[in-house]
């Protein structure tokens, strides 16, 4: 049962990492359908995923190393993992892994709710949709971080603090704000959007995000620290404090 608790948590996590969706424009499909000499028609849907024939995988992997534009290189990209599914073989799916991984990592931010969607965290660590999906999943590990942002009042001691020390954390994308108009970064709509989880030093930062904010305090997960303003950038009280909480809050999974 406590293994069983373990991996809901786990994927718990994943779920609510989910990235935004993302799916191809017509013009990249239109363009692509061009380029490759593919038919299509306007109503057919899933058109990358159809259209992706194992034989062609190879054509489709030198076409996405030509191109630069990312909306092509997106939809590009659903053709060859549809390719790589349906390869006949364990072996030549293993080879055509192996080609299309490095691409997939090089661009992961392009590709993000892809590599989300192949891994199908809901089926759960027992029972994945796709023969790729294990794969997937190690890959979104390996290279998906956690975005936290920190927030005190000026961005000068607390936030600026939690984000110099977890900077260069493998886990985590971290950035900071203040909510005084005078803050070194002031907190806005797109830095609250870019955000995971939201680690506020006291109430009166999580008030004032749930009074300018109401849209975000009510789809994001915000955590208090309960850390006055006592402390100097980087002092050793307020690094130990730090990350004691920090620590704790994600042990926790609260973020």
């Amino acid at each position: 049962m406590e293994n069983g608790n373990k991996e809901l948590r786990a994927f718990s996590r994943k779920e609510y990492l989910k990235p935004t969706f993302r799916c191809g424009t017509q013009k990249a499909i239109d363009a692509l359908a061009e380029e490759l000499n593919l038919p299509h028609n306007l109503s057919e849907q899933d058109w990358s995923y159809t259209s992706g024939n194992p034989d062609s995988i190879e054509t489709f992997i030198t076409h996405y190393k030509a191109i630069n534009d990312a909306d092509k290189k997106f939809v590009l990209m659903e053709f060859i993992i549809q390719a790589t599914e349906e390869q006949r073989t364990d072996e030549l799916f293993t080879t055509c892994w192996n080609k299309i991984k490095p691409l997939l990592e090089k661009d992961f931010i392009l590709h993000e709710y892809t590599v989300y969607y192949w891994s199908c965290f809901d089926n759960g660590n027992s029972n994945p949709c796709w023969k790729i999906s294990p794969l997937m999943r190690k890959l979104w590990e390996e290279n998906r971080k956690q975005k936290l942002l920190f927030v005190c009042t000026v961005n000068r001691m607390r936030s600026a603090t939690a984000h110099k020390i977890y900077e260069n954390d493998s886990r985590f994308s971290v950035r900071s704000a203040g909510t005084d108009r005078t803050a070194n970064t002031v907190i806005s709509d797109e830095i609250l959007n870019w955000a995971d989880s939201i680690i506020v030093m006291e109430k009166q930062h999580r008030n004032y995000i749930r009074q300018r904010f109401p849209q975000i305090y009510q789809n994001k997960k915000i955590v208090c620290l309960y850390i006055p303003d006592d402390y100097a950038y980087m002092q050793n009280e307020l690094i130990e404090l730090l990350k004691d909480k920090i620590e704790d809050i994600y042990k926790r999974h609260l973020i």
